[in-house]
């Protein structure tokens, strides 16, 4: 029998933690029965709170892939061109929707260690002033790099466009505001940042969106793929367009509250000072990190360059029978390129960066490549003066004082 991993470093999806796993495992009920319909509700604001949104937000019953479709679905009607900004595989993946239900791709791509350039998003509609969307990646786990979701939602406003933002590795970890960032419909998942199990999409979506959604000649309803079945049913009447997840609204309702306790702002400071950790410690080994910059580098995962002489396969499954630590490897076009640790949700924490770290520099040893065991995990410590797990307080400002001695390493 396979032995379960100790540690899960992975890219999602993360653990969860004990008391989410005690209330996922509460008595299935009814999705009509007002105790269900009560806890729907609640977890419906708690998302609001986390998203930090007036925005209507709506939770669709599959993973996260289900609402980045039907945003496309409920959106995009046959001729309308669509601004599709490219930095990694995910970018360049949403593609294939906008051509399912008939849109026009304009491209704006940059190489996979990088991030979109605003004022090329500027150029490029000027170019094309008749685009109507603008799709964006905020997070590429894959290559964990993060686009200026901010910068490019306030130029898409400034041109009329619609923007539809992937914050899937985002939500809680990164800072991500629809109203003020110019998101009218943003995508996310339970389980990343949020620590739940995954088979949500969670969604916040601007008056401007639902708008565009009832315009279009044949409005798409009776649908899976529907956000106005939600908004006719959920939002207009409170009823269910279908029998909802009920365990998995359980699930979340519990990360949502865990999180809230925590504090959105203070989750978001404790993911970025773990991740710039993660990079201190790789960087300390004498590896390669995979984003060119470190403005671009994501809070969700830390992406490496493989070693000449290791594949990924070889690194993920030693780690992994050995020592009992899941990582990721590449997906898509970096698949055999790049490693991954990922550190959202309980994996931010300095004991889960110091094992894997510390686990990582064996695993590479016993494989062939020479690291010092403990360069690493001391170089990931030292951007730890100042933490403090009792009063959730984290090193940002040690993290502020170093970052111009690391500005630009690779």
């Amino acid at each position: 029998m396979t032995r379960w991993p100790l540690l899960n470093l992975t890219a999602g999806p993360v653990e969860t933690s004990e008391r989410t796993l005690r209330d996922l495992a509460r008595p299935v009920l009814h999705f009509r029965d007002p105790a269900f319909v009560a806890i729907f509700e609640r977890t419906h604001g708690l998302l609001r709170q986390v998203y930090r949104t007036d925005h209507d937000v709506v939770i669709m019953q599959g993973e996260a892939v289900l609402g980045l479709e039907a945003a496309a679905a409920s959106l995009i009607a046959p001729g309308d061109r669509v601004l599709n900004l490219v930095s990694g595989v995910f970018g360049k993946w949403y593609e294939g929707y906008v051509h399912a239900y008939g849109g026009e791709v304009v491209e704006v791509a940059v190489p996979y260690d990088e991030a979109i350039d605003p004022e090329d998003v500027r150029a490029a509609l000027r170019r094309n002033p008749d685009v109507k969307f603008l799709s964006v990646v905020h997070c590429e786990t894959p290559s964990g790099t993060r686009n200026p979701v901010r910068e490019i939602g306030a130029v898409a406003r400034e041109h009329g466009v619609l923007t539809i933002v992937d914050t899937v590795s985002g939500l809680a970890g990164e800072d991500v505001i629809p109203e003020a960032w110019g998101i009218d419909v943003a995508v996310a998942g339970p389980q990343k940042f949020l620590a739940a199990p995954p088979g949500l999409s969670l969604m916040a979506i601007s008056p401007a969106a639902w708008a565009a959604m009832e315009r279009r000649e044949r409005p798409l309803r009776g649908s899976y793929l529907s956000l106005l079945d939600w908004k006719e049913s959920w939002l207009d009447r409170r009823t269910f367009p279908y029998t909802p997840s009920v365990s998995d609204i359980y699930a979340l309702e519990s990360a949502l509250s865990q999180l809230l306790e925590e504090g959105v702002e203070r989750s978001i400071a404790r993911h970025a000072a773990i991740a710039r950790a993660c990079r201190a410690g790789i960087r300390a080994m004498g590896l390669r990190l995979w984003p060119a910059r470190e403005a671009v580098a994501a809070n969700c995962a830390t992406a490496v360059r493989l070693p000449d002489g290791i594949t990924d396969a070889q690194l993920i499954a030693h780690l992994r029978e050995r020592y009992g630590v899941a990582i990721s490897g590449g997906e898509g076009d970096l698949a055999g390129k790049l490693f991954r640790l990922g550190h959202m949700g309980r994996a931010a924490q300095p004991t889960s960066l110091a094992a894997g770290l510390a686990l990582l520099g064996r695993a590479l040893e016993d494989l062939g490549q020479p690291v010092d065991l403990g360069t690493g995990v001391a170089a990931a410590m030292a951007e730890m003066a100042g933490w403090d797990h009792a009063a959730a307080s984290y090193p940002t400002a040690r993290a502020a004082e170093l970052a111009g001695v690391k500005a630009g390493a690779g």
